[in-house]
């Protein structure tokens, strides 16, 4: 659901645009790339391991940028993009969504929807660029997202999920672990992009 209504209800995609998710690969991330291709839109995936972005490519993103081997995150982005970013649907902040800001189109929508880099962080200020004089420039919108304000809408949500009507044939991956005592160790994993994941 936090894919479905932050991408068509708040992003509102149009046809022929250009979309950059970053954590790419997880669970809402690889999603918002389906949803935004059914609507005809140029995906770009950004997460920090090969494998992971080979994930997304197999399930429709267009270009994918490995984070941690890049030295200029802001210039892999224009060369991702080269007509610019009219989406951004931010998973992560730091310095991610950084380098993206600074290739926004004019009228360009970001959704803020998580700050898994920044999570260790919780009660503390987003330490980073400003982009106030760029916003203007280019008339660029930044909300901040949380699914609970659409709850009400749920039932549309998990049908049009459900039956296709939106994603079609929808992808996803998932890890399983055998026993719960193994948990803790498989997420940290996972964060780390150390385990290979079984696909759904």
């Amino acid at each position: 659901m936090t894919a479905y209504f932050g991408l068509l209800d708040v992003a509102q995609p149009r046809p022929a645009d250009t979309i950059v998710v970053s954590a790419a690969s997880g669970a809402v991330g690889q999603l918002v790339g389906q949803i935004a291709k059914l609507a005809g839109c140029r995906a770009v995936a950004i997460a920090g391991d090969d494998r992971k972005l080979q994930w997304c490519r197999e399930i429709g993103f267009d270009a994918g940028i490995n984070y941690k081997k890049t030295a200029d995150l802001a210039a892999a982005v224009k060369e991702a993009c080269p007509k610019g970013v009219d989406i951004f649907f931010d998973n992560t902040a730091g310095p991610i969504h950084d380098a993206v800001m600074k290739n926004l189109n004019v009228g360009a929508r970001v959704v803020i929807c998580g700050r898994i880099s920044l999570a260790a962080q919780t009660g503390k200020p987003d330490i980073g660029e400003r982009f106030m004089g760029h916003l203007i420039v280019t008339r660029a919108s930044i909300h901040g997202f949380l699914v609970f304000d659409w709850w009400h809408r749920r039932e549309e949500a998990l049908r049009r999920l459900a039956t296709g009507t939106v994603t079609g044939k929808s992808n996803s991956k998932k890890m399983c672990s055998k026993a719960s005592s193994g948990c803790p160790k498989r997420f940290c994993g996972y964060l780390k992009a150390k385990i290979s994941a079984s696909r759904s």
